[in-house]
């Protein structure tokens, strides 16, 4: 996932920068490469101190991708981040400080096999898991995404939105699936966390359907589509025979945002750079005009609500299915319900391909690497629902 995106987002930043914020491209590969550098660190490691490490190199490599535009709505979203991001830290430390002088350990595995007494490590686990709410953005601690995320250049709110913060609920979801001993109190307490992930599901789509600006819209978004992995929780507590299931429905579900979200941030950027204008009833008609950018939206689009044969519609199938299976029907209206959502928020986006606007709009020809680019990134988040699924199906049958 960290590969491929990073290799799309990389190609399409040579064609922007050319052509768009010359000045901050001398500063944004270093950063770029700074950022890939802490993804792949932190998906390495298992000890806790040095997750924390990782997730500062990310956090800050981030907070200075969105201030790198300079202009004034960028460096105020930046520095609201960054002191979430600071106080998010100090929560997580303590955490891990109450970890290592309970236990004198913070290997996650020694960590698994040293846990005698659950309640100390849930005191622990605690503040962790506020920590990594807000660097998840996971409602109520999402408010800092929307400006961070729409504020920046399209390459860094691709990188934003589908890699930073996925690490964050990846730890949490890792401790509390993996490390903590199965428990009757806590599939109660995961109800919380499957709770949080539904407000955020229909709060985060009832605002990107309000919205006027793709980018903004595209960020909460996000936040809906991170409540999806935050649902899947309780399944996993109650389903011995069927975790195997739960966990490839949320590695798929976290692949197929990652590429949708990144190629729609791309071709959003094609369309601020077109029309030099954010809003939704500015966008190009891009049907008419620029075919691999409307495809990049369509097959992204398609991803992200889930419609048959894309990625996100095998991870979506699968999570229902277990839902049905282990009687959580709840869970799966909420996850229909989301994908309806979805329909709403998206399909303005495609309904402005198809608009008429004055010539001035179609004639202004967009780099290729930056088309291709995000064309292609929507167009594995698609193609890889069939291969999973034909994959899956084989396995199944042995």
């Amino acid at each position: 996932m960290i590969g491929i995106v990073s290799l799309f987002v990389a190609l399409y930043s040579i064609s922007f920068f050319n052509v768009e914020y010359k000045r901050q491209g001398r500063f944004f590969w270093f950063f770029f490469f700074f950022l890939w550098a802490g993804l792949n660190a932190f998906f390495l490691s298992e000890d806790l101190f040095n997750l924390y490490v990782a997730l500062e190199v990310l956090s800050l490599t981030a907070v200075i991708l969105v201030a790198l535009p300079g202009y004034k709505k960028a460096i105020k979203a930046s520095l609201n981040y960054l002191f979430l991001s600071i106080l998010a830290s100090m929560f997580y430390l303590l955490g891990i400080a109450m970890l290592y002088a309970n236990y004198g350990v913070l290997s996650m595995s020694l960590l698994s096999q040293k846990l005698s007494d659950t309640q100390e490590f849930i005191y622990a686990l605690f503040p962790i898991t506020i920590a990594l709410a807000i660097k998840s953005a996971l409602l109520p601690f999402h408010f800092w995404l929307p400006p961070a995320h729409s504020s920046t250049m399209a390459p860094a709110s691709a990188l934003l939105s589908s890699l930073v913060i996925k690490p964050p609920a990846y730890l949490m979801l890792r401790l509390w699936m993996e490390v903590l001993p199965k428990d009757k109190s806590l599939e109660y307490l995961s109800i919380v966390l499957s709770i949080m992930g539904a407000l955020a599901i229909f709060i985060g789509s009832y605002y990107a359907i309000r919205q006027k600006t793709i980018k903004r819209l595209l960020a909460y978004s996000t936040v809906a589509q991170m409540g999806y992995l935050f649902i899947m929780v309780p399944l996993y507590y109650h389903g011995e025979i069927l975790k195997e299931a739960v966990l490839q429905a949320f590695a798929l579900q976290v692949f197929s945002h990652a590429l949708a979200k990144a190629s729609m941030f791309l071709s959003s950027g094609n369309a601020i750079y077109v029309a030099k204008r954010d809003e939704l009833s500015y966008m190009p008609g891009f049907a008419h005009s620029h075919p691999f950018t409307f495809f990049a939206l369509f097959f992204s689009g398609a991803t992200l609500i889930g419609l048959p044969l894309s990625a996100g519609f095998v991870a979506k199938f699968l999570f229902l299915e277990l839902s049905i299976k282990l009687g959580f029907f709840l869970h799966g209206g909420i996850m229909l319900l989301g994908s309806l959502l979805a329909s709403l928020y998206v399909y303005p986006i495609w309904k402005e391909c198809f608009s008429s606007h004055p010539t001035k709009f179609y004639d202004k020809p967009i780099p290729q690497l930056m088309e291709i680019s995000a064309f292609l990134l929507g167009f594995l988040a698609f193609s890889s629902g069939m291969i999973t699924g034909f994959l899956l199906e084989g396995i199944a049958r042995g």
